[in-house]
């Protein structure tokens, strides 16, 4: 006797595309909710049916390795943000160091034209 198979019926294939799917949907900071719906339109399937299908069957099999992707972001996010930090910092010093550099050329600026004025002033008093 050969079993009736319904229509609707969920493959392995089909749950591990699903899977594939919403684990990285939610690496990528995304939503399970638009996880959903772009494995609805890859499977030919509702979103509401991807749904229940991820939490009533899936969700049990694939929950640590989700869990573990929804840290990541978050560890992302704080290496970006020491990184900025750190750069921050490093152009600050930059920046500092320029503007104390720029003082200088100003100031050695300042005697070269005072210096060159006396000069002018000298050359015009004396008779050629």
């Amino acid at each position: 006797m050969e079993q009736k198979r319904r229509k609707d019926q969920w493959t392995i294939a089909d749950d591990e595309k699903l899977a594939e799917i919403v684990i990285q949907t939610v690496q990528n900071g995304r939503t399970q909710l638009e996880a959903f719906e772009q494995a609805a339109q890859e499977l030919n399937r509702t979103k509401q049916a991807c749904g229940f299908r991820w939490n009533k069957t899936l969700r049990a099999q694939y929950g640590q390795v989700l869990n573990s992707v929804r840290k990541r972001p978050k560890q992302l996010m704080r290496s970006h943000l020491k990184l900025a930090l750190s750069s921050f910092e490093e152009l600050t010093e930059a920046y500092n160091e320029l503007e104390m550099k720029y003082s200088e050329l100003q100031s050695e600026y300042d005697k070269i034209t005072k210096w060159l004025h006396q000069g002018v002033a000298l050359t015009k008093g004396k008779p050629s």
